[in-house]
């Protein structure tokens, strides 16, 4: 069974209005909500073998502080221009020339598509995937015949409903 994980980013600020889309940084709730994540997957003891994350500066950010959450060392994700540019044809072909030895990825972008990802891969809809939620998709089968047939949507958190 391997696991793909969807992380959106946290909450950006606006506060400055001279920096592009993709420099802003996590607003104060994004990175209270991030945290609040890292701590709750601290108690699922997750081990990640691979993260794709945007190089958008909010993404890279969440990331820093969900990575100890994940069990992953931040030196070693991977940084793509084409999940912040990209479409979901895109990162499902990504992850269908995965090595097969890996079993969990984690993807850490933004909408709409990571919504639309983890709708298409589950054949779910999902009213609202809004900014630090976390999908967990379990996908039976190899990488390379991923499908939504052999998906289904095991999880979706959001960090308004967590306690920590």
């Amino acid at each position: 069974m391997k696991e793909i994980y969807v992380l959106r980013h946290a909450k950006s600020s606006w506060d400055n209005s001279n920096l592009s889309d993709f420099e802003r940084p996590l607003a104060n709730r994004g990175i209270s909500d991030a945290k609040k994540m890292s701590n709750f997957l601290k108690d699922m003891n997750i081990k990640i073998d691979k993260v794709l994350c945007s190089n958008a500066i909010r993404a890279k950010e969440t990331f820093d502080l969900t990575a100890d959450g994940f069990n992953f060392e931040i030196d070693k994700a991977t940084y793509l221009d084409k999940l912040y540019f990209g479409d979901t044809t895109t990162i499902i072909q990504d992850l269908k020339e995965l090595d097969e030895s890996l079993n969990n990825i984690l993807i850490v972008g933004h909408n709409p598509t990571l919504h639309y990802l983890v709708e298409i891969l589950t054949n779910e809809s999902i009213n609202r995937f809004t900014t630090c939620n976390l999908a967990t998709i379990s996908h039976d089968g190899e990488w390379v015949s991923l499908n939504s047939q052999q998906c289904s949507l095991k999880s979706l958190i959001r960090p308004k409903e967590l306690n920590n």
